[in-house]
């Protein structure tokens, strides 16, 4: 035998297309005709001695095997062939290699003779079928065996299901994984950018109110300057999609109650979509607990996703929008792994023409669209947006969708023990105390202290952490009773830093942090030293005049 041909091994995959489940037994494919009588049995070939030796090897090895006759009559298996394909000896002995493995032809069957007869192996993967219908992925090894004086083919059929599964896994791990890095990548850029817009825009949202005071009232400039100010804020809110998509963007959250929010969003599309032959159906469990987040960023997820399901659906079409408690054992591999624990699930789904498979993968990219581009939609921002603000929120996104079948959204957030909390008063409340505002942009320094001043207060200024600890440093400086900190303040020390020194010098130091962005985890560190609420740039006069006045009025 010639070892080197016969370490040669020629692979044959037979493709899933061959191996639809069926509900019956379906005629053999093969080339003589089907009949009922059994194959000729291996005991008419061996000896006593002999076969006593076969029958002992084939029931000890661990793959199910099959022995067959030249034209692929089944004659015999072992006890995992019988476990493996549902088939009693006499059954199995009355069809085929044909009729057991999905596909399976004369072409292939001549060509495993063909590489038998110059020594080289045959691997086959293809999918194996059971007496009852249904099928498994296998492997089959091919070899020849001599009973008797005939030439016969022996199958090794190995069950890969497991191993399908976990190739089925990595590939959806390297997917998830690449689709990170896109966002990642997308979303670092979209941060930069975000944080030097935040700070232009607060002149913009802050001095309108100042120049109205100065205006009769009825100066027509004032009907110009409530043209800025709603010009102004439609910029934030695109620019506090960037933030979301960067993950960069901060909004307090708090405990809420997740059929509120969904309520609150169906009757707003109501009112403002034309939704003549589309019905809006809620199915809202009562048994939810609550789940901690921003309701301005949920109401901005939900809203995106039913927009997207009434544009995929046209003219006419069914959006479901339901809530269920979940609670999850073990992880739930999906569209991305969700983890183990307990969830407040929250699913919409429509009728529409569904999201082909190709593209599946790239929805969640930024400025990925399939809509055309308007003024009013396309810009491809709104599903990377829905992904930073779930994740922002520690969620999970699933995702299923078929052409033609409609898609399903599928938001997992953890939920949370705390009570919703009632709503404060709106007001401007004021103060007298003194305030010290750290910030490295100048224009900032002075939108924040104008604000400060109309609400009463006394402010010092410092433009780098550095600066703020000497000029408290010097005799007679005024003790602050309460430091407005950015967070990220050139190549200086940061505003966690700065409290950490201020908290040295004044155990009893108070701090808001107020910033384009957070870096989260310096963020809970200046939190953990005792600096009170995070303000999102652009602030308005009433979120500063409320944040200001709950801190100072903070029990110690």
């Amino acid at each position: 035998m010639n070892k080197s041909n016969f370490a040669q091994t020629m692979r044959i995959e037979i493709p899933a297309e061959s191996s639809a489940p069926i509900t019956r037994r379906m005629p053999a494919m093969h080339p003589r005709p089907f009949t009922a009588r059994p194959n000729l049995p291996v005991t008419k070939l061996l000896g006593e001695a002999e076969y006593t030796l076969y029958h002992e090897f084939m029931q000890s090895i661990y793959d199910a095997v099959v022995i067959t006759e030249i034209n692929g009559n089944i004659m015999d298996g072992n006890i995992r062939a019988f476990d493996f394909f549902l088939y009693e000896l006499e059954d199995l002995r009355r069809v085929t290699i044909f009729d057991i493995v999905c596909g399976f032809n004369k072409f292939v069957l001549e060509t495993i003779k063909h590489n038998l007869e110059n020594e080289r192996f045959t691997l086959i993967e293809a999918y194996c079928r059971r007496s009852n219908g249904t099928i498994f992925p296998c492997e089959i090894a091919t070899s020849r065996l001599h009973l008797g004086q005939k030439f016969h083919f022996c199958f090794f059929v190995r069950d890969i299901t497991k191993r399908k599964q976990d190739e089925a896994d990595l590939i959806s791990t390297r997917a998830q994984l690449e689709r990170a890095e896109r966002l990642e990548m997308a979303g670092s850029i979209a941060g930069h950018i975000a944080h030097d817009f935040n700070n232009l825009l607060t002149p913009l949202l802050a001095y309108p109110a100042f120049i109205r005071e100065a205006l009769p009232e009825d100066s027509p400039a004032r009907q110009d300057l409530e043209i800025i100010e709603k010009t102004a804020q439609q910029i934030a809110d695109i620019n506090q999609q960037l933030l979301a998509l960067s993950r960069r963007g901060y909004c307090e959250q708090q405990a809420l109650h997740i059929n509120n929010i969904v309520e609150d969003i169906v009757a707003l599309i109501q009112r403002g979509s034309h939704l003549e032959n589309i019905t809006i159906e809620l199915d809202l469990a009562q048994d939810l607990l609550n789940i901690k987040g921003s309701s301005e960023q949920l109401l901005r997820v939900i809203h995106n996703l039913c927009q997207n399901a009434i544009d995929a659906m046209g003219n006419q079409g069914s959006l479901v929008i339901s809530t269920q408690a979940v609670y999850l054992e073990k992880p739930l591999k999906k569209y991305e792994s969700v983890a183990q624990g307990e969830y407040v699930k929250l699913t919409i789904t429509d009728t529409g023409h569904g999201i082909p498979p190709e593209i599946q993968d790239k929805i969640f990219d930024p400025f990925f669209t399939t809509k055309q581009a308007t003024r009013q939609r396309g810009s491809g921002l709104g599903l990377s947006v829905v992904h930073g603000i779930v994740k922002d929120h520690n969620g999970y996104i699933d995702m299923e969708s078929a052409p033609g079948k409609g898609t399903s959204f599928s938001l997992y957030f953890p939920i949370c023990r705390e009570a919703v909390t009632e709503k404060s008063q709106k007001g401007y409340p004021t103060g007298t105390e003194t305030i010290m505002v750290v910030d490295d942009d100048p224009l900032q320094i002075e939108v924040t202290s104008r604000i400060l001043n109309k609400l009463g207060y006394t402010v010092i200024s410092a433009n780098s952490g550095e600066k703020a600890l000497a000029q408290l440093d010097l005799p007679d400086a005024p003790s602050p009773s309460l430091v407005l900190l950015d967070m990220i303040m050139g190549s200086g020390i940061d505003g966690t830093e700065t409290f950490r020194q201020l908290k040295k010098r004044n155990p009893r130091q108070r701090a808001i942090i107020l910033s384009g962005y957070s870096e989260s985890a310096r963020v809970a560190a200046a939190q953990a030293l005792g600096a009170g609420s995070y303000l999102r740039k652009p602030v308005s006069l009433e979120k500063l005049a409320q944040a200001v006045r709950q801190e100072l009025d903070r029990p110690d």
